[in-house]
Parts: structure tokens; C-alpha cells; sequence
């Protein structure tokens, strides 16, 4: 009798001493299984979000006469999302990323009688570059790119034919012969809209506006008369590099970058051999 009383004990401890272990990996509520994460009382941080995963903020601040419209890709041949809130993505498949190389693609639509007049990202040092027409290849079309911070994009709109205030961009002046013509361009879209003259000012790459950040440029093309071709482009101090058409992808055009003081562009010519 003794004996089968001991027996009956060690089987009910033994039976608590498995429900103990067994609860360690169960849930006492409803009995189902915790993740192999939480047992021992460490969460997995791949449980949350990371930035990674939702990409970073960008906030459009527009006034009353422009609409933002938001691509997830770099095609931006459909219709876009009209809002004032963006992510950003991977510019393929259009994935939320938050490596610091995501982007934002996006393209202004003006009301009648309006146009740009500036783009301004608060935080410079959170993205790589705002990329313009000559890029996206639409009109009013931008790319922000490698963003690596949440940014507030702030868009004001002009009437159209408004007069700039030139003292916020340095001057080039072009001094050059009659046998060549110099035809400059606002952006690096180089399509449409140049103007004949020989005073240009420096100005941003994307949005064409006036600027004396050190990281203006002017983009120009040059015409030469028949029997003429260029001999050589002297430029004074105050500025990076002068790119030619490999950079430009326009026979005979060219980008003067990192502008930070007035220059003088003198453009030499030659007869061409017969």
C-alpha cells in the first residue's frame, strides 16, 4: 500500500514538472505556441519595422496653384497619385526603402497662367540631388534621389512671364566673335526653351532657379557660322568643371558647374580645315 501511494506521488510530480516545462514555451491563456523570439523574454528586432522597410517621409508644402502628383517608380508615364505625402522607394519596383538609396518621383502641374518659380528641400544634407526634366524626360517632372532623411519639399508657383531677380544667381558673360552664336538653357534639358544671348546666371541643375549656393551651373550651345568650328573656351576663376557633349549628350553644348562668382566665358573660334 505504501509502495503504490510513493508510486502515485512521483507520477503527479512528474506530471507538474512537465506542465512548468511546458509552459515556458506556451501560452498560459490559450495554450498556442510564442514565437522561438520571445522565449526567454528577448524580442527579435526584425519583429518591428525598420527604417529600412517604410522609407523615409517627404512632405509636399505647395501653395494655391500647384498640384504635386507622386510616381512610385521612375515611370511616369501613367496619371500618378495626387497628394502632398511621398516615401521613398526603390526606383524600380517601387518599394518603400530606407537604405539611403530611395527616391521620390514626382511632377508639378501649375494652373493656367502659372509656372516654377522655386523648389526648396529643408534639409540638404538628407538626399543626393533634385533631378529635373533632362532626367525624368516629362515636363515639370523631378526626381528626388538618395534620400537618407525625412525632408519637407516647399513648391511656390510665379506668374508666368514674371520677372527674375538676377542678383540671386552669379553672371557669365560670354564674350565671342560673330562667327559663333551662344544659345543658354534655364536646366539641363537642353530639348526646348533655350534664348540667344551672352549674358547668362548661374542657376539650380533641376529647376532652373537662381542660385548662388556655389552649386549653380549654366548650360549653353554653341552655333557656329559655316567655315568656323570652336578653337577653344576660356573661362576665369569661380567655378568646377566645364563639361562637354558626353555629359551634356549635345554636340556642341556645354555645363560650366559649381559656379561660386561672376565669370567671363571667352569662346574662340577657327576656320574649319577644307
Amino acid at each position: 500500500m505504501k509502495k503504490n501511494l510513493i508510486a502515485i506521488l512521483l507520477a503527479v510530480m512528474m506530471c507538474f514538472a512537465f506542465a512548468a516545462c511546458t509552459q515556458t514555451e506556451e501560452n498560459p491563456d490559450d495554450g498556442t505556441k510564442l514565437p522561438d523570439t520571445e522565449i526567454g523574454g528577448e524580442k527579435d528586432p526584425d519583429d518591428d519595422p525598420s527604417e529600412t522597410d517604410k522609407g523615409f517621409t517627404v512632405t509636399f508644402e505647395c501653395d494655391d496653384h500647384v498640384t504635386v502628383y507622386v510616381y512610385e517608380t521612375q515611370d511616369m508615364s501613367g496619371a500618378g497619385v495626387k497628394t502632398d505625402t511621398a516615401y521613398s522607394r526603390d526606383s524600380e519596383t517601387g518599394e518603400p526603402l530606407g537604405d539611403g538609396n530611395g527616391q521620390v518621383n514626382f511632377k508639378l502641374v501649375f494652373d493656367d497662367g502659372y509656372e516654377l518659380n522655386s523648389i526648396d528641400i529643408d534639409n540638404a544634407d538628407g538626399y543626393n540631388n533634385l533631378k529635373g526634366s533632362a532626367d525624368t524626360d516629362v515636363v515639370n517632372g523631378y526626381r528626388i534621389t538618395k534620400i537618407t532623411d525625412n525632408l519637407t519639399v516647399t513648391v511656390t508657383s510665379q506668374e508666368e512671364g514674371a520677372e527674375e531677380d538676377y542678383t540671386q544667381g552669379y553672371k557669365v558673360t560670354f564674350v565671342c566673335d560673330e562667327y559663333v552664336t551662344v544659345t543658354v538653357y534655364k536646366t539641363q534639358d537642353l530639348s526646348s526653351g533655350g534664348e540667344v544671348t551672352f549674358v547668362a546666371y548661374s542657376r539650380e541643375s533641376g529647376t532652373g532657379a537662381l542660385t548662388k549656393s556655389g552649386d549653380g551651373q549654366v548650360n549653353f550651345l554653341l552655333t557656329f557660322a559655316d567655315g568656323y568650328e570652336l578653337d577653344e573656351i576660356v573661362i576665369t576663376e569661380g567655378y568646377k568643371n566645364l563639361k562637354g557633349d558626353e555629359d551634356t549628350g549635345v554636340a556642341n553644348a556645354y555645363r560650366i558647374t559649381k559656379i561660386s562668382a561672376e565669370l567671363t566665358v571667352t569662346v574662340k573660334v577657327r576656320q574649319t580645315e577644307a
